[in-house]
């Protein structure tokens, strides 16, 4: 592996903005040598400020010499197709979540990489780097508050220009959750139960606030609220229930302001702002594993799993009963 590592990012939207800025002027042993976007005109910025080429096709990127890694943060249903890319190549890969947007691709990008001789993809579920989550999920493997046995989630949005399908508030939004849930408590989903409404019937008629209830094939238990229109701006949290206490994320980062007879806290405005931290300690700690050719973090398990619950999900809400999802068994290149 070069020194530094020579990155190249597909997808210069907002979040392959960010992680392309990131990775060009804060990460150390990497280097922003390629962006591709269908519209080129998007990836001049980053080019001017970087000197990063500008490719025209995912493809050629990937299967370029000058590219060492590649981070995908292209639209989500291109992301299976491009991870399979980069394990035909032999390149790692951050792969933005979801994994896909369909099971079967999913499955594919599973099966292609156990049969190889190691991992090299990292999904993109950040709240496994951000300091918040961090710290209760340490307080958990600590043994803080007993046995987990129930996780409880929060995930409120602000509302987007071009309004989410049921569907996508569970495979592009809730998915986070879903995959929180099963870090947290250390098992998998094995029945999942959404109910639905929706908000302002005047903008549409999806069902943008959705309350999933889990079981996991271990006891445990998950209760997940997702508005995907909050109306206020940004928020998410999580708090664990155990066999001796309880131990909770704080409501928000901000400080708490008394005057004229009142107590209030800014809100952040978006995921980006919330999580600004938490996407350089992704991109730092996947670059430590590019070098070490150690790949670490989410994987490509954890991105089939968490979607197998999303999709679950969708067609829980659509036929008002719960699901219960197959049993499977984690593959032993993601460990135990």
């Amino acid at each position: 592996m070069r020194d530094p590592v020579q990155v190249g990012v597909v997808g210069t939207g907002r979040m392959g903005s960010q992680h392309s800025l990131n990775i060009a002027g804060a990460v150390a042993g990497a280097s922003l040598a390629a962006v591709m976007d269908v519209d080129t005109d998007r990836c001049e910025p980053i080019s001017d400020a970087t000197g990063a080429v500008v490719f025209e096709d995912a493809e050629a990127l990937i299967a370029s010499d000058e590219v060492d890694a590649v981070l995908i943060a292209s639209p989500d249903d291109t992301h299976a197709g491009l991870a399979l890319s980069c394990l035909e190549a032999g390149k790692p890969a951050l792969v933005e979540k979801p994994l896909a947007t369909e099971l079967a691709d999913a499955a594919a990008v599973v099966g292609r990489e156990i049969a190889g001789p190691r991992r090299l993809l990292q999904v993109g579920f950040v709240r496994h780097y951000d300091a918040d989550h961090l710290a209760v999920y340490r307080a958990v493997q600590q043994g803080a508050v007993g046995r987990p046995l129930l996780f409880r989630g929060w995930h409120r949005n602000p509302p987007e220009a071009t309004a989410a399908s049921s569907r996508e508030v569970l495979v592009n939004a809730g998915i986070h959750d879903l995959d929180s849930a099963r870090w947290f408590l250390g098992q998998e989903i094995a029945e999942i139960s959404v109910a639905g409404t929706v908000i302002h019937p005047e903008k549409t008629d999806q069902l943008h606030l959705q309350i999933v209830t889990l079981v996991m094939d271990g006891g445990g238990l998950g209760v997940i609220e997702v508005n995907k229109d909050s109306g206020f701006g940004y928020e998410v949290g999580v708090e664990i229930t155990g066999s001796t206490g309880v131990v909770s994320s704080p409501p928000h980062r901000t400080p708490a302001v008394r005057n004229a007879g009142t107590v209030g806290q800014a809100v952040d405005l978006d995921w980006q702002e919330r999580f600004a931290d938490a996407y350089l300690a992704e991109v730092r700690a996947w670059i430590r594993s590019v070098i070490d050719a150690k790949t670490g973090g989410p994987s490509a398990w954890d991105g089939y799993r968490s979607l197998a619950a999303a999709i679950a999900g969708a067609e829980s809400l659509e036929r008002r009963a719960p699901l219960t999802l197959d049993a499977e068994e984690r593959p032993g290149l993601y460990g135990s």
